[in-house]
């Protein structure tokens, strides 16, 4: 049952470590009674980048569940505080050196959704028939296309620039900045959370065409979503998030 201060939501993750890659450094956590939804890429030499990325879903989930209606400010802090156990855990183990993690998650209340994330990890808002990338990516090659230097993501790449280098990521610096959108929900409306993973190998058309096809059911689409990345080349680890809202099913 839900709380009343929250709208029904229906969730379906899926998380694979792909076709290339020994471990899965991706994490997950999909709470629908409280509204939480939280995905974390990690990256780091070993092991280091499946810590990050758990830490940062365990430190967040901890923080933001004791609350019936987290606001903004209480999913700021609770990223932040991800960011300070990813650094105390560096201190204390030198092979930790040089791991961090992206982060996208939000809080569904009654009638708004609280957004965040940190990194290259995306939110997309699939609503009437048309898919809406509702994050832009905290990328290098981002940076330079928004300050003009090139007219696209490609353009930049054929360039020479990499697409996976990060401006900011969850454990990278002492402080953290959180990207925070609130938006109102409208029934029917369907979100998709996802590492790069994804993205790299799916393009927003197809993830938009997936999104559509509601014959297949939430699982299906899921499904869908990860047989195309690996269909794709698998070359990095896998994560999707689904949060359909309300009537969806």
């Amino acid at each position: 049952m839900q709380a009343s201060n929250q709208m029904s939501i229906q969730v379906e993750s899926r998380t694979d470590k792909g076709l290339v890659r020994t471990i899965n450094e991706d994490c997950i956590a999909t709470l629908p009674e409280q509204g939480l939804v939280v995905l974390a890429d990690g990256m780091g030499g070993y092991s280091a980048g499946e810590v990050a990325s758990q830490l940062a879903v365990e430190t967040i989930s901890s923080h933001l569940l004791p609350y019936a209606a987290p606001d903004a400010a209480a999913i700021v802090t609770a990223v932040e505080q991800a960011n300070s156990a990813i650094i105390s855990a560096i201190k204390n183990k030198a092979e930790y050196e040089g791991m961090a993690t992206t982060v996208a998650l939000a809080h569904f209340g009654q009638k708004t959704a609280c957004f965040a994330h940190v990194g290259d990890s995306r939110i997309y808002r699939f609503r009437d028939g048309r898919i809406t990338q509702l994050t832009v990516d905290h990328s290098m090659v981002q940076e330079l296309v928004n300050q003009g230097m090139f007219a696209n993501i490609q353009e930049a790449m054929d360039a020479g620039v990499k697409k996976n280098v990060l401006i900011r990521g969850v454990g990278i610096d002492n402080q953290v900045e959180v990207a925070i959108l609130e938006q109102e929900l409208q029934n029917g409306d369907l979100y998709l959370f996802c590492s790069d993973g994804l993205s790299d190998m799916v393009s927003d058309e197809e993830i938009g065409l997936v999104m559509q096809d509601t014959s297949v059911g939430m699982s299906g689409m899921a499904d869908r979503l990860l047989d195309l990345a690996l269909q794709h080349g698998g070359k990095d680890n896998v994560s999707v998030i689904l949060v359909a809202i309300d009537s969806r099913k």
